[in-house]
């Protein structure tokens, strides 16, 4: 008798719905993060004293880390929701996890930057709340709101849930 092949746990994983879920929500969100880093540039100095391959380098570096705050935001809205799909089965209190966590991680970490580590400094232009810039404060809020969004609107799942037509009123009465 032949044995009976069996997937493995790890490929059984990388062909999850979970595992899509979070590469769309890791797509998207990059490629928002990347859009608001190139915009918000003439908040920092760099604008102005780093030369064009520092800025590229700065702007891809700062992405990467915005990508990894993504999916770290997203873990914790998982976990807080208590589903990976949390964007379809509870879109509120996922995002709002994500906001608070994403405000949290982004206001640390701007002020060990700017103040703490020198990494970076922001421009006379940058408005600030409590001497954290505007900029990538409001980032934390925008971009995971319309990647939440893209999400929801233009992923396979989402479709998929959105094709079972709800019954109407009339068709439960008799």
């Amino acid at each position: 008798m032949p044995a009976t092949v069996r997937p493995s746990r790890a490929h059984a994983l990388w062909r999850s719905p979970a595992l899509g879920v979070l590469g769309a929500w890791l797509l998207v969100s990059v490629v928002l993060h990347l859009a608001w880093e190139i915009v918000q540039l003439p908040f920092y100095t760099l604008w102005r004293e780093a030369s064009p391959a520092f800025i590229a380098w700065a702007v891809v570096h700062c992405t990467a880390g915005d990508g990894l705050i993504a999916l770290g935001t997203y873990a914790a809205a998982s976990a807080s929701v208590r589903s990976v799909d949390w964007p379809w089965a509870s879109p509120g209190r996922g995002l709002a996890v994500l906001w608070a966590s994403g405000l949290a991680w982004t206001a640390f970490s701007e002020w060990r930057h700017v103040y703490d580590l020198g990494s970076w400094a922001y421009a006379e232009t940058m408005p600030t709340v409590a001497g954290i810039g505007l900029a990538p404060l409001a980032q934390w809020v925008v971009v995971p709101g319309l990647a939440l969004w893209c999400l929801r609107e233009w992923n396979p799942a989402c479709r998929t849930r959105s094709a079972t037509p709800m019954p109407s009123r009339d068709e439960g009465e008799t």
